[in-house]
């Protein structure tokens, strides 16, 4: 039996899913727990959602059979949203109009939006990566330093940031995302 098909590679993804799920609940949690002013049980979530990225992790190598790239991981991420934006959210609000919940229809819709957003961002950064203009551009662009705050004007960023030395992975083109 090919590994893909078996009922463990099933249970693989499974236990991702939920591990990615505990990450993100218990990080809710610790949140309300820190507005509560409960360090300790903020401290015991904060510690659990850790263990389950880290799980996740480790789950998610298994499944991909290794690491993925931060291009692949962009290409993942645009897919993910852009099929939230146009078909998952759509279908929500959909079904809310049908069911007669038009504020949660509006809700919905709202987060349709929010994620078509998304979609358009990483996919910018896709193609910028495709076409290797991540920190050089057509033409002479505001660069700062997303450590330092420093702003330098050119095509391409600095190598180094002359500044504060942090590498060029430090700059994004001023005024964006």
């Amino acid at each position: 039996m090919e590994f893909q098909n078996s009922k463990t590679y099933l249970n693989l993804q499974t236990a991702l899913e939920n591990e990615l799920q505990t990450n993100a609940l218990y990080g809710l949690y610790k949140k309300r727990s820190d507005q509560e002013v409960y360090l300790e049980i903020s401290g015991l979530f904060d510690e659990i959602s850790r263990n389950a990225q880290f799980i996740g992790e480790r789950l998610r190598r298994i499944l991909n059979e290794g690491d993925t790239n931060t291009s692949q991981n962009l290409i993942d991420a645009a897919n993910r949203e852009g099929f939230l934006a146009n078909t998952l959210y759509t279908d929500f609000s959909r079904i809310a109009t049908e069911e007669g919940y038009a504020d949660l229809a509006s809700l919905f819709n709202g987060i349709a939006n929010i994620k078509l957003n998304h979609y358009s961002i990483l996919q910018t950064f896709v193609d910028n990566m495709e076409s290797n203009q991540l920190f050089c551009k057509n033409r002479e662009n505001l660069w700062i330093c997303i450590g330092c705050g420093n702003i330098i004007s050119g095509i391409c960023a600095p190598e180094i940031c002359p500044i504060c030395g942090y590498p060029q992975g430090f700059y994004k083109v001023y005024g964006c995302n």
